[in-house]
């Protein structure tokens, strides 16, 4: 079947991509930036855009981690020296428990890690402090009520050192009562060094990730450029608006096929096909556009078309396969084909009756000339009569057509015969009622000059050719009937002699007898030809077109 895709076999050689974008796209506009930057830069911005806040906000979370877990061990630690035998001693009087409690707890605070570790009485005075400066002072920043209540807290506040992230813990006596308070602390810049040592381990790692996003989006972006035939955009876009701009002028109805289903339908196939604008939604199956398509189509191409008839008007319809396996179809008005191959005939049979017309008046003319420089007056005036009489003779033969462009082209085959050698007879029967349908007298016209032309030619070799010619209507319609002596049909093409493309004169021809069998046909009318033998016992060549009227 013809609609069948095929695989294409071989693939488009580069230097062809490249002709072919060249021939669909208008040039590139320098303004813009080429696709290939375009979608660098914007994946580039896109994954900083989203890997910076996602950085940042993984960066604060880390930094509260880092704070809450100081916070906690910084709580951990101060409720353990709050509960140093030594440090209740200090701070129930123990004078020698004071004098030591210093040294101590700065070699604790060294064991732990902390910035600093400060014990204070009730009213908030330091027995220790890294700074022994520092000692007997109130400790400042933050909140010196809770723990008097008995309650831990953890803070960020403003010391002596700097601010910092430290815990306040009651120090119980026995009695239950609140002797002081014992606070754990760690600087915040010693907490930023952590965090920037933490960004400085993960930093390597983001920007692998940045490379390899700018990696895969050059790649990307060679892929995408490739894709697109090393176009731009707005050149696809550009050549998209012309395709659609061409695909809509044309005169043609134009369907793309592929796979059975229709994907593209210009407006002008939409019309011939009897849908409206939005009459069928693409895709939609080929054989329900084109009923009988692909049942009754054989093997075709765009130099043999095929003619259907969808919806009660006759298409031509045209196949050209392209080597991706889609197929275009191409649709004609047969009617108007018909009338641009009617209107072709007449111009060329109008042409070919001036020629004759022209070459028989030059040769009168030459022979006037001819006979008046060697004084032969009265044979030169013998001949103007006689071509005079030819002429009235043949003027009130061709009376009897009654319709004008017929008599016309009748008269003008006249002198073709002439100027061929042939001698043509309108049979004395010929007569036609003065009113005739328009489409009837076109197909006689059209019929006459084919019919006549087919009849000269087939004469070309035969000396004494003849033709005749009858006109005529009955009570069962109108008559043409053209007669010649010579060879006759080959018996090969006698029973395909009006199919398209058939002719005894070679390839090329084979238009008129189908032009004139299609029409007769629409008419309801018959096209035939048989060999007959005269009562002079010369065989006859005879075509008969009969029209119901």
């Amino acid at each position: 079947m013809p609609f069948r895709p095929a695989p294409s076999t071989t693939a488009p050689r580069a230097d062809d991509v490249s002709s072919l974008a060249r021939e669909v796209a208008l040039p590139h506009t320098p303004r813009l930036l080429r696709v290939q930057p375009r979608l660098f830069l914007t994946i580039t911005a896109a994954f900083l855009l989203l890997a910076l806040p996602l950085a940042l906000l993984a960066s604060a979370t880390l930094r509260g981690a880092i704070y809450r877990t100081y916070a906690d061990r910084a709580l951990r630690e101060s409720h353990l020296v709050a509960t140093l035998p030594p440090v209740r001693a200090a701070l129930e009087g123990d004078p020698l428990a004071r004098n030591t409690l210093n040294a101590l707890i700065n070699r604790y605070r060294v064991l732990l890690g902390a910035d600093y570790v400060v014990v204070t009485d009730r009213a908030t005075r330091r027995l220790t402090h890294p700074n022994p400066k520092r000692l007997g002072e109130p400790m400042v920043g933050g909140d010196f009520r809770s723990f008097l209540r008995g309650r831990s807290i953890t803070e960020t506040a403003q010391g002596t050192l700097g601010p910092s992230v430290r815990a306040k813990v009651p120090v119980w006596g026995s009695n239950g009562q609140v002797l002081g308070l014992a606070s754990v602390g760690f600087l915040l810049p010693h907490l930023g060094d952590v965090f920037e040592a933490v960004v400085r381990v993960a930093l390597p790692w983001y920007m692998g990730a940045l490379l390899l996003a700018l990696l895969l989006a050059s790649m990307l972006a060679r892929r995408v450029r490739r894709e697109m035939l090393d176009l731009e955009p707005e050149q696809i876009a550009g050549a998209l608006l012309h395709y659609r701009t061409v695909l809509n002028a044309l005169e043609e109805g134009v369907l793309v096929v592929r796979a059975g289903q229709v994907h593209v339908m210009n407006p002008q196939a939409r019309l011939l096909l009897g849908l409206g604008e939005d009459g069928a939604a693409l895709p939609v199956p080929l054989e329900r556009l084109l009923p009988g398509l692909l049942r009754e189509a054989a093997p075709t191409g765009p130099e043999s078309p095929l003619s259907l008839t969808v919806r009660e008007r006759p298409l031509l319809v045209g196949v050209r396969p392209v080597p991706d396996g889609t197929q275009v179809l191409t649709l004609r008005d047969l009617a108007q084909v018909r009338a641009l191959a009617n209107e072709l005939t007449q111009a060329q049979r109008y042409a070919n009756l001036l020629r004759a017309q022209t070459h028989e008046f030059t040769n009168r003319l030459h022979t006037l000339a001819g006979l008046l420089h060697l004084g032969e007056t009265a044979e030169a005036l013998r001949l103007i009569y006689a071509q005079q009489d030819r002429h009235a003779a043949h003027l009130g033969a061709v009376q009897a057509l009654r319709h004008v462009r017929l008599a016309a082209l009748v008269l003008g085959k006249y002198e073709r015969a002439a100027e061929l050698g042939v001698t043509l007879t309108l049979d004395p029967l010929t007569t036609l009622p003065e009113s005739l349908p328009t489409s009837v007298l076109d197909l006689t016209e059209l019929a006459v000059g084919n019919l006549l032309e087919n009849a000269f030619e087939a004469l070309a070799e035969t000396k004494g050719g003849e033709v005749r010619l009858l006109i005529a209507d009955d009570p069962e319609g109108l008559l043409v009937e053209v007669r010649d002596n010579g060879p006759g049909v080959p018996a090969p093409l006698a029973d395909t002699l009006t199919q398209r493309g058939v002719s005894s004169k070679g390839p090329g021809r084979g238009i008129g007898l189908s032009l004139v069998q299609t029409r007769a046909h629409n008419l309801g009318g018959t096209l035939s030809h048989d060999r007959v033998t005269g009562p002079d016992g010369q065989a006859w060549t005879r075509f008969t077109l009969e029209i119901p009227l």
